[in-house]
């Protein structure tokens, strides 16, 4: 049975959130035959200022540039 675990930031538009989980499940199944009623999907949405990518949080607003950087002694713009 697999279950397909999505973090991601807070998706606002309810219609868009419902298709990405109904894309996802469609694609497993297309893609091991897993029969449908096998497969859960499920959002985990998290707050940009509990998210960080290189150390940087995502509520910052360098986070576009700076959670791109390669080491620490990149200097911070």
């Amino acid at each position: 049975m697999p279950v397909i675990h999505i973090s991601t930031f807070k998706i606002s538009d309810q219609e868009k959130a419902q298709i990405l989980l109904e894309e996802v499940t469609a694609a497993m199944h297309r893609v091991t035959g897993v029969p449908l009623d096998k497969i859960s999907v499920y959002l985990t949405e998290v707050e940009p200022s509990r998210w960080a990518d290189a150390g940087i949080l995502g509520s910052d607003p360098t986070f576009q540039t700076q959670s791109r950087r390669k080491k620490y002694d990149e200097e911070k713009k």
